[in-house]
């Protein structure tokens, strides 16, 4: 009987390893920017796609919007996408984002055909990157971890995520090969979000430097204020406040973005604790270690980190008009509402969706957060939206028609077919934020939403854009 116990004791504490073994990277400490360390080109137009966080639906959403985008021809015959100078990622949007900024083809391959039609090239680079992004990351991170006794380890969980992308998406590149695509103009700059545990701010995952981010917002605010013969009174309080909204680069950690991983960095913005990480860095050999997770944590639309950006290169007079384009699939907050008004038991944790608990912080924070940006716009503290707008495509608002012609192949094929628009908007309202979709029809209506989207804003985008 002792022998049992003993025995079971040796399995439990052999499987529970895989619970309690730490995991860290260590990277090597630098104080100077890398060679591939770039900045932000002048230009005229600054244009910017923003792509939020929602597990593989926003990773479709992503591909299936910049698919569509791709089609949009621009006064002088050039495809959007051409135009595009930085995209900003967040979560499962930082996936897309990543193999895109990594396998597009490049500058001499033409994005469309004489007729306007997407040239073969592309046509079969957004075929692959959907076939990519579709895969089930999820099933291969569970069965992985299971046969790898690391268990139920959020922080193994996080290293197992990182060797399945390495397999399925990026191989060993680093973020100094998306560096050098984007110095040969073969692809637009990267940012891809991830949040610092350590003190709750923004770390950017990006090859440009953390001046670039540093946009004086107090120096704007007093011209405008000067100009109504007012004087400036923020306190010393606000202006520390404030520095903490701005986004730390890694080499404000001592860390070479250069070396980073590009499975790594996509891994840290869409890994969601206590699922998934966050994963652990040590620079060097200092006692001192940075927890970086998910970036939805921080802002989960990718828009605020291009905000930055682009206000400094406005105040510096480096470009003269912007446009961020946000692909937006967003778990819906109204989805937990709807479901909780039906739910006649107590919730808590292990019986419901725990994201509900940041989710009702994040709406919070997005709702001052616009009413900060217009209203700062309206006060002529920030450009007016003639000269900086942003143009928001949310999957939920995708228009079908009621005959449900439009509805996908796939919808229509199942047992119980969807019948109404009102049906459809719901079921795409529900889609799951997991690292891998089951459903066809779901997968489905991610590409067609994302199709209409930009089809619907089609004249507001390109108006914009071509105007003298």
């Amino acid at each position: 009987m002792i022998g049992t116990r003993v025995a079971l004791a040796l399995v439990g504490a052999l499987f529970l390893t895989g619970c309690a073994s730490a995991h860290y990277y260590t990277v090597k400490p630098v104080d100077a920017p890398g060679p591939c360390m770039t900045t932000v080109a002048d230009r005229d137009i600054l244009l910017g796609v923003a792509l939020s966080g929602g597990g593989s639906r926003a990773a479709l959403f992503a591909a299936a919007g910049l698919e569509a985008l791709a089609g949009l021809r621009t006064a002088d015959g050039a495809s959007l996408i051409d135009k595009i100078a930085h995209i900003s990622s967040v979560s499962g949007g930082s996936l897309s984002a990543s193999y895109y900024v990594l396998k597009k083809p490049g500058r001499g391959v033409p994005v469309l055909n004489p007729d306007g039609s997407l040239s073969d090239a592309y046509r079969a680079f957004f075929d692959q990157y959907r076939t990519q992004l579709s895969q089930d990351f999820e099933t291969s991170l569970i069965w992985r971890q299971l046969l790898s006794f690391r268990w139920i380890n959020s922080a193994l969980a996080a290293k197992t995520l990182v060797e399945i992308l390495e397999k399925k998406l990026y191989g060993q590149a680093r973020l100094e090969d998306l560096a050098a695509r984007e110095r040969a103009g073969d692809t637009p700059g990267l940012i891809i979000n991830t949040t610092l545990y350590n003190n709750g701010r923004r770390l950017a995952m990006t090859w440009l430097p953390r001046e670039a981010f540093q946009y004086d917002f107090f120096s704007d605010l007093e011209r405008d204020l000067k100009r109504e013969g007012r004087v400036l009174e923020a306190s010393p309080y606000i202006r520390e406040r404030y520095k903490l909204l701005q986004p730390m680069t890694p080499l404000e950690l001592h860390a070479d973005p250069c070396k980073i991983p590009v499975a790594g960095a996509a891994t840290a913005s869409a890994s969601f604790a206590p699922l998934i990480g966050p994963s652990t860095m040590r620079i060097g050999d200092r006692e001192a270690y940075w927890h970086i997770g998910d970036g939805g944590l921080y802002e989960n639309s990718g828009i605020e980190s291009l905000l930055f950006l682009y206000l400094k290169q406005f105040q510096a007079k480096r470009t003269k008009r912007v446009l961020i384009i946000a692909l937006d699939s967003s778990f819906p907050f109204s989805v937990g509402e709807e479901r909780l008004l039906r739910r006649s038991l107590p919730f808590n944790l292990f019986n419901f969706d725990f994201t509900r608990i940041p989710s009702i912080m994040e709406e919070r924070a997005i709702s001052y957060q616009a009413l900060f940006f217009r209203t700062l716009q309206l006060e002529g503290v920030f450009p007016d939206s003639k000269t900086f707008t942003v143009i928001a495509l949310r999957h939920t608002d995708a228009k079908f028609a009621a005959d449900m012609s439009d509805l996908p192949p796939a919808c229509k094929a199942e047992s119980v077919p969807l019948k109404t628009p009102e049906e459809v908007s719901d079921r795409i309202a529900q889609i799951p934020t997991r690292l891998g979709l089951s459903s066809e029809c779901d997968r489905q209506l991610i590409y067609v939403s994302a199709t209409k989207l930009v089809a619907e804003h089609r004249n507001e985008i390109l108006e914009y854009l071509n105007r003298p």
